[in-house]
Parts: C-alpha cells; sequence; structure tokens
C-alpha cells in the first residue's frame, strides 16, 4: 500500500517553554538527521483520515462532531523518554485517567460523524516524538507537567515536514478534582539505561 500525501490527525502541542525541552531532549537521545522540528512537537490523539489529495471537507466535518460538546483540558506528567531503532519518543507515566478519558469522550463525539480513529488497535498510547535516528537509551525524567490549552486538527503533508493547523478548540481548565497535590508522579533523577525500548 502506497503511502498517502496527507494526513490529518487531532493532538495537543506544547507551549514554547515545554517545546525547548522536547527540543534538549531530542539532542541527548542523539536526534540529529530525522529529528521532529521543535515547533511541529505534538501529542498525537487520533489520525482520522489519510489521503492522497487533500480534503477540503475535514475541517467542517471535524467540527460538526464536536459541536455543543465542552472540551475540558486533562493534565498529565511527561517523565520517561524511549529510545528504539525506530526513534525516540517521551512518554507519559503514571496518572493518565484525565488523558484517557478525554480521548474516549473525543472518539465518541467523532463516530456520531462516522469519523472513525486509524492505527489506535491497542488504544491511546500519549508520547511525544522526537524524531526518527535510531536511539539506544531510556531515561526517567524529573517529571513536566503537561495541561494543553487547545485542540487542534492538523494536515500533515507527508513527507514533506509540513503542518498546517486547519482548525483550533480551545480547552476549558481542568476540574478540580483532575489536580494532584503533593507532587509528580516520578521525581526520580535522571537515569540512563542503555537498550531502550522502541520509541513511539
Amino acid at each position: 500500500m502506497s503511502q498517502p500525501d496527507y494526513r490529518y490527525f487531532l493532538g495537543f502541542r506544547p507551549d514554547f517553554e515545554l517545546r525547548c525541552w522536547l527540543d534538549q531532549l531530542a539532542d541527548e537521545a542523539g536526534q540529529r538527521h530525522r529529528r521532529i522540528k521543535k515547533e511541529h512537537f505534538h501529542l498525537t490523539l487520533c489520525v482520522i483520515s489519510e489521503l492522497n489529495h487533500r480534503d477540503r471537507f475535514i475541517a467542517s466535518r471535524t467540527a460538526s462532531a464536536l459541536a455543543g460538546h465542552p472540551l475540558v483540558s486533562c493534565p498529565f506528567w511527561l517523565s520517561r523518554l524511549r529510545g528504539g531503532p525506530g526513534g525516540a519518543a517521551v512518554c507519559t507515566r503514571g496518572r493518565q485517567r484525565e488523558l484517557q478519558d478525554f480521548y474516549t469522550m473525543l472518539v465518541g463525539c467523532l463516530a456520531e460523524r462516522d469519523i472513525l480513529p486509524l492505527h489506535r488497535k491497542r488504544g491511546l498510547q500519549p508520547h511525544a516524538t522526537l524524531g526518527y535516528d535510531p536511539c539506544a537509551i531510556e531515561m526517567l525524567l524529573p517529571a513536566r507537567e503537561w495541561i494543553p490549552n487547545e485542540l487542534l486538527l492538523i494536515e500533515s503533508e507527508v513527507g514533506r515536514g509540513i503542518h498546517n493547523v486547519l482548525t483550533r478548540w480551545p480547552l476549558l481548565p481542568p476540574r478540580q478534582g483532575s489536580f494532584v497535590f503533593g507532587g509528580p508522579p516520578d521525581l526520580n533523577p535522571l537515569r540512563l539505561v542503555e537498550g531502550g525500548a522502541t520509541g513511539g
């Protein structure tokens, strides 16, 4: 099967400070030739379409699916660098219930308009890809909290390194019960392990 020319996905983009942190980690993980550009770091929630031509109606269809549904943000923690032959990624650890609940809600809204997520046979495996250069390390990191402030529909021009933001939905602040007092789930100092798992 040939690779599509256009991929459409919903996801979160980090703010400037978090992008800089991820960019530093990409250096530590040896991402040189096939690293993700700093402005393109993201956490994909679900791919909703892959085509060989532009979809002029994907934004309106997605907006219709999400109309009338309150979109409440979800705090989570990035605290593990995973590497492997296919690249490097930063993954979540510990508490993820709010993020998983957000994903379940999102998929349910999309299904009402017959928009089904692709490549999610195992459900959501939260991560932000740093690059696709081989990486043989695994690090436990001082946890960084991420509370997204908007949901994005992004058009990726496959193989060209171009990401076009088609639509943005502002997210409401997390519900008070979502905040965990007492610190992040992982407070371990930086730890390096050779022969890490494949990055997602």
